[in-house]
Order: C-alpha cells, then sequence, then structure tokens
C-alpha cells in the first residue's frame, strides 16, 4: 500500500462531499454532461469530451466553446454519540458552491483534434457547530482541486478514434477543528486549530481514451485517468481556547501526591499536611500544567508537508441513437479508492513522517449512470438521467472524511439553440444519500458512533456554448 501523508491530522475530518461523490471525486463539467449523468463516454455533446473521454474530441466538426458553472448546496444530518450514551442530531450546510468549468475543442488538419478543459475535478466542503460532539476532528473543512485538462485526439479510421492528455492539478485545503490535549487518560483543554495548504500548481497526472461506432448510430468508449501524486505545503495554527478545569485540577492532585510519595512521605504523613499548604502544592503543579498546554500549542504550530496520491480510475460506456431524436447512454466507472489505506501525518514541530497514523481503510468504488435525451423541437433538447454513486468508507474507518452513505442523483436539463451557433444548457439535480454507519475513537480512547441519518443536494448548471 503506497504510504500517503496529510499536513497535519486535523485534514481528517468530518466532511460532506461537496456534491456528494464517490470519495471526493467531482463529475461536472458541463452543464449537458451534468443533465446527462456523465453518460457520455461513447460520443460527444459538447466540448465536456474534455473530461467525459478526449477520443470523442473528433465527434465535433466545429470549433465550439462552452463556458459556465454548477452550483452545488449539500446539506444533511448526522446522529453521533459516544458509546454508552445517547445519540445527538447535528445538521451539515457549508453553504452555496460555484465549480466553474470552461471547455474548447478544436478539430485540427489530418482528422486530428485539439482540446483544453478547466473546472474542478476534485472538491469537498463541511461546516458543523463549533462544540458539536465530535469538533475534536473538524468543525469547518474546505477542499478544492481545479484541474487544467489539454488534449489531443485522433481518428485513425472512419470509426475508431484515440485521444490523450494531461491533468494539471491545483489542490487546496482549509480547516478548522477543535483537537483534545490529552494526559494520562484527562482532557486538559482544547486547541482551535486552523490549517492551510496547496501544491503550488505542479502536480500532473494524464488520462487517455478510445471511441469506437460499431454502427452509424451505436459507439462505445473507454477512459482512464492516472492517480496524481499531490506535493502538498502547509501551515498548522494552534492556540489554546477550552480549558478544563476540572481535569487540570484532578491531574494537578495526582500530581502532587506522586511527589509527596517518591519523596518518602507516607499516606498518613501526607494526610497530616495542612490543607493550605496541599493546596499551595496543588496551585504550582497547576500552574505548570497551564504552562505545557500552552506551550503544546506553540510547538505543534508551525510548516509541515506531505504527499496525497488523488486515485486512478476508469471508465467505460456506449450512445445509442435509437431514433434521428432520441438518444440513450450508459456508463460505468471504477475508482480506486481502496488505496487509502493508512494516513501518515507530517507534524510540527519535527515533521517527521508518520508523526500520525490515521486508519481510513477505505474501499474502491463503483459509480453506474444512465442517460437519455430527446429532440423534442427543432432546437430544444431535454434530458434526464440517473446515477449510482457507491459509497468508498467502512465501519471501521478512524476518520469522518466523508458521511457513510450511498448515493442516488435524479438529474435532468434543457439546451436551447437560441441564436446561430449559440446554445444555451441548464441542468438540475437532486442527490440523495443512502445512510449507513461507523465508528471511530477519540484521542482519550472514547468510542464514537456516528450515523448518517439524511442528507441532500440541490446542483444546478447553466453552459453557453459556441460553435463556430
Amino acid at each position: 500500500m503506497k504510504t500517503k501523508k496529510l499536513v497535519t491530522a486535523a485534514i481528517v475530518s468530518a466532511i460532506a462531499a461537496r456534491s456528494f461523490a464517490s470519495g471526493f471525486a467531482l463529475y461536472q463539467p458541463s452543464a449537458v454532461s451534468h443533465a446527462m449523468g456523465g453518460a457520455l463516454v461513447g460520443k460527444a455533446m459538447d466540448a465536456s469530451a474534455n473530461f467525459n473521454n478526449p477520443a470523442t474530441l473528433t465527434d465535433l466538426t466545429n470549433i465550439t466553446v462552452s463556458v459556465g458553472f454548477v452550483t452545488e448546496h449539500p446539506r444533511g444530518r448526522v446522529d453521533a454519540r459516544m458509546r454508552g450514551s445517547s445519540y445527538h442530531e447535528y445538521k451539515m450546510d457549508p453553504g452555496l458552491f460555484w465549480l466553474p468549468h470552461v471547455q474548447l475543442a478544436v478539430p485540427l488538419p489530418f482528422d486530428f483534434a485539439f482540446g483544453l478543459g478547466i473546472g474542478a475535478d476534485y472538491g469537498l466542503g463541511s461546516k458543523y457547530h463549533k462544540k458539536w460532539l465530535m469538533d475534536w476532528s473538524a468543525t469547518e473543512t474546505t477542499i478544492e482541486g481545479l484541474v487544467i485538462n489539454p488534449n489531443l485526439a485522433y481518428k485513425i479510421t472512419d470509426k475508431w478514434s484515440v485521444g490523450a492528455g494531461l491533468r494539471w492539478l491545483f489542490f487546496d485545503f482549509e480547516q478548522y477543528s477543535y483537537p483534545q490535549v490529552p494526559m494520562n487518560g484527562v482532557e486538559l483543554a482544547r486547541f482551535k486549530n486552523h490549517i492551510t495548504g496547496d501544491n503550488d500548481f505542479k502536480d500532473f497526472g494524464w488520462q487517455i481514451g478510445t471511441k469506437y461506432d460499431i454502427t452509424d448510430t451505436f459507439s462505445v468508449g473507454v477512459v482512464y485517468k492516472s492517480e496524481i501524486d499531490v506535493k502538498v505545503r502547509g501551515r498548522s495554527r494552534n492556540r489554546v481556547v477550552r480549558e478544563n478545569n476540572a481535569g487540570i485540577r484532578q491531574l494537578a492532585t495526582a500530581k502532587t501526591y506522586q511527589t509527596m510519595m517518591e519523596s518518602g512521605y507516607t499516606p498518613a504523613q501526607i494526610a497530616m499536611i495542612p490543607a493550605a499548604v496541599k493546596e499551595r502544592y496543588i496551585s504550582t503543579a497547576d500552574a505548570t500544567i497551564r504552562s505545557s498546554v500552552s506551550s503544546e500549542a506553540r510547538k505543534r504550530t508551525g510548516r509541515g508537508g506531505c504527499d496525497l496520491s488523488l486515485p486512478q480510475s476508469i471508465a467505460g460506456g456506449f450512445n445509442w441513437d435509437v431514433y434521428p431524436t432520441w438518444h440513450i447512454g450508459a456508463m460505468v466507472s471504477w475508482t480506486q479508492w481502496g488505496e487509502f489505506g493508512n494516513l501518515y501525518f507530517d507534524l510540527p514541530p519535527d515533521g517527521k513522517e508518520g508523526d500520525r497514523d490515521i486508519k481510513m481503510d477505505w474501499r474502491d468504488t463503483w459509480r453506474f449512470s444512465i442517460g437519455s435525451c430527446w429532440d423534442f423541437a427543432e432546437d430544444w433538447r431535454w434530458m434526464v438521467s440517473y446515477t449510482y454513486d457507491m459509497d468508498s468508507t467502512r465501519s471501521t474507518q478512524q476518520s469522518v472524511m466523508l458521511p457513510p452513505a450511498n448515493r442516488h442523483i435524479l438529474g435532468t436539463g434543457f439546451t436551447w439553440n437560441c441564436w446561430g451557433g449559440f446554445e444555451l444548457a441548464l441542468s438540475y439535480a437532486c442527490i440523495f444519500m443512502d445512510g449507513r454507519d461507523m465508528h471511530m475513537d477519540d484521542a482519550l480512547g472514547n468510542t464514537y458512533d456516528l450515523e448518517t441519518d439524511w442528507g441532500f443536494c440541490h446542483a444546478g448548471g447553466f453552459s453557453v456554448t459556441y460553435r463556430f
């Protein structure tokens, strides 16, 4: 299993997937592709071929430019408890996100085609109450992965095309959490941890695809996207925001009595010491512990680094023109999220590999989509789709990086050839989360149960396309 590291332990967090996609991959390269559920591996309908399958760029006979965005508003509800107690209900609403896309396709001489895609291929976003039960893991997290994707395609024969390209990634994250400060099984305080980091736009992957027209109306395609090794550099900032006075007092008292015993005092002699004298010793120990906690916060503030591997994937599908006005497509994809076995962290102050080891134990995921479109008028097209997106998490993982749930996505949309070469596209999808449960432990060894009680996301898209 390949080693993976993140900037700090706080990246292991309670995160609601920005689009509730498997892992934290996104699938919205254009409003048209969004409405079709990505079932465009065998045929291009617009320049989102850059993302769906670069080989299908040869389907586009005109210079095509698409610009637009997809909005995401994920919401949800999770139930959490410390093992042995009652469940508490918590809402998730990280707000509205805007995922832009720019797609270009250019036919070239000698049966070549060039494409350039820019869009958000990865993303997460969550926001919980600052004092929710598992705030030691995270309260607010944002992860963004923007990909610039140049491609070149070639039509080998009238029926067979191939395409390939680079995937140039910008990866950025920010997170807030309140990690515990344990000592001898007692929580002494909470830090407020704020981390930021990015990869300086230095990391690349690649993709390759092929497409074959079995008949004039039925085509199939396959596309492979490579793993991307992401090298992140960032900073972790900590400060003490909550002191557990009872816990500190308990530990100070225990340390005072331990020191007296080590100095030769018997229990009977300790009992004879005046209370005021013992209180002075306990107060001194109390102040020492508080100073140690503050010193620990300063030591844990600093720079860190990480290597994170975004997994490889492969997708295949077909597109069929059943009638001149009715078209259907299907797609199935596999993503190797099982590479997330453990996360090994580099933490301040020393930044050594493996400062903390978090069990992820994700599993490989499958995604199934079927879409259909109907040219119901001369300049109008209506699209509908259904997608099943498999959950990548397991109940045994020691992180709530994703709420445990499979996803069912219903999508629809319209295109309108409004004037000349201009086309407007609108899409909408509603995403339902099929809840599952998991459990994990905190720094004190307490076990927590987490269950996705309800999850839903509105996703709307808009694209403007011009065909020269």
